[in-house]
């Protein structure tokens, strides 16, 4: 098993468990053994672990296609070669210890620098595109819970204006069956959406 199939399985795996752990909750709501208002917050806790995750991801990947294996694929290549891993890191956090690779056009902006028209970060369609700039949108709403992050949840993201004034929340938002037939919560949505474009792009290289 190549080291990209490595990144992308464990992904997969990471958003199984994550799954599992709301399942168990909706569960426990459901036989009176978790109030509401606690499922919601560790809907928030997953959400925020998930997206934590493909970040991390993101950075694995955007190292190993630079200083990993070349591309089998046409117009896949790095446009540079870093003497080691640990000087391409430097290179890429800009001498912090972390680079932010979210909301994803950030990723694709990033890329340009060092891979050819930051393929393959540049190919995902504008559909998922679109569902991790929501994610992200959500995440800061968890994570800064400040007036002007909640305020672009309410405005900027889908769905959100449907719930109950008092219920305009993350936690609540992410439970919401926004879709009957299969059913599926925004949370599914945004799961799924994480898992696709992480195990996509650790194979398209």
């Amino acid at each position: 098993m190549s080291q990209l199939t490595k990144i992308g399985s464990r992904y997969r795996s990471t958003i199984s468990r994550l799954r599992r752990a709301c399942s168990q909750m909706e569960t426990l709501l459901a036989n009176g053994r978790l109030k509401c208002t606690n499922c919601e917050l560790i809907y928030e806790s997953v959400f925020l672990n998930a997206i934590a995750r493909f970040e991390a991801l993101l950075n694995e990947l955007m190292q190993e296609f630079v200083c990993g294996a070349p591309s089998s694929r046409a117009g896949c290549y790095a446009l540079i070669k870093p003497r080691s891993r640990l000087v391409f890191r430097v290179v890429l956090a800009g001498g912090r210890a972390y680079v932010d690779l979210m909301p994803f056009k950030d990723c694709v902006e990033i890329a340009n620098r060092f891979l050819n028209e930051g393929k393959p970060f540049s190919e995902i369609e504008e559909s998922d595109r679109n569902i991790l700039a929501q994610a992200a949108l959500v995440r800061n709403a968890i994570a800064h819970r400040s007036e002007s992050a909640l305020k672009r949840f309410r405005t900027d993201v889908n769905g959100v204006d449907l719930l109950p004034p008092n219920k305009q929340f993350p936690g609540a938002y992410l439970r919401r069956v926004y879709r009957a037939h299969p059913t599926q919560t925004w949370n599914e949505l945004y799961l799924d959406t994480l898992d696709k474009v992480g195990v996509l792009l650790a194979s398209s290289w």
